[in-house]
């Protein structure tokens, strides 16, 4: 069996960066689009979002797209339409004209309603907080309606709390949000799940740890494409994690 080609979106940033090493640790052929020229895979594209050509271009070919290009970021709502919603219509639409139909679509948990008890995988949960939220909301909407009227394979990926230095590793500890955290493994494991499960039509699936199996349900990516994480906080940093007893003592 040839290897699946992959387009990884962002594949430069906290997330795309090792989800892209963990899809070429599986064998399987990554072009890495990004804007930075730093960039490993297969093949890579430095682009932009924005730029409709350059995306198509990125696209044609591919058998599934990982899309985690983004603003990652809260910021002012006219600097977050371009990347993360307008690039997302123009990522869908390339794939509609270049005929690839599978892609996981990066989403996040901030776009829930805060309080709840336990997140399902229907929208009545959905109470964006911040634009990047809201952007995130857009894409759901956006990849729905692509699924529904042009016959793409969609999976929105709700995703958590990646931990990407010490300063926010010390802010998930202190505020024990352990059931929030997905680590650079899972998040790898949850990727190539998601671009090798026979699935059809919109799938909003949440990608987070093995602690957020009371609070999220994790039962419907299992079911759905084999999805079973296995760090825990604080497994598969790659760093050390902050000692409890120097947060007791700021």
């Amino acid at each position: 069996m040839r290897p699946m080609r992959i387009l990884v979106t962002g594949a430069c940033g906290a997330i795309g960066a090792p989800v892209t090493e963990f899809l070429l640790a599986r064998g399987e052929y990554v072009r890495a689009f990004d804007r930075q020229q730093s960039l490993s895979g297969s093949e890579a594209l430095v682009g932009d979002l924005t730029d409709a050509e350059a995306v198509r271009e990125a696209v044609s070919g591919m058998d599934a797209v990982v899309h985690l290009g983004a603003e990652p970021r809260d910021t002012d709502f006219p600097l977050l339409v371009p990347p993360n919603v307008l690039g997302v219509f123009h990522l869908l639409d390339a794939m509609r004209n270049e005929g690839v139909r599978r892609v996981v679509l990066a989403s996040s948990i901030q776009v829930l309603r805060p309080g709840i008890e336990r997140y399902d995988n229907t929208p009545h949960h959905r109470s964006p907080g911040n634009y990047y939220a809201l952007t995130k909301v857009f894409a759901e909407e956006m990849g729905a309606m692509y699924a529904a009227h042009f016959g793409l394979e969609v999976i929105a990926a709700r995703i958590g709390f990646m931990v990407r230095d010490s300063a926010e590793a010390e802010i998930m500890q202190s505020r024990r949000m352990f059931d929030r955290y997905v680590s650079r493994g899972d998040m790898g494991r949850f990727c190539h799940a998601a671009v090798s499960a026979v699935v059809s039509g919109f799938t909003m699936l949440y990608a987070v740890g093995p602690d957020g199996i009371q609070r999220f349900d994790l039962e419907t990516a299992r079911r759905a494409i084999g999805y079973q994480p296995e760090d825990a906080w604080p497994q598969g940093l790659p760093f050390a994690p902050p000692l409890e007893e120097n947060l007791r003592n700021r």
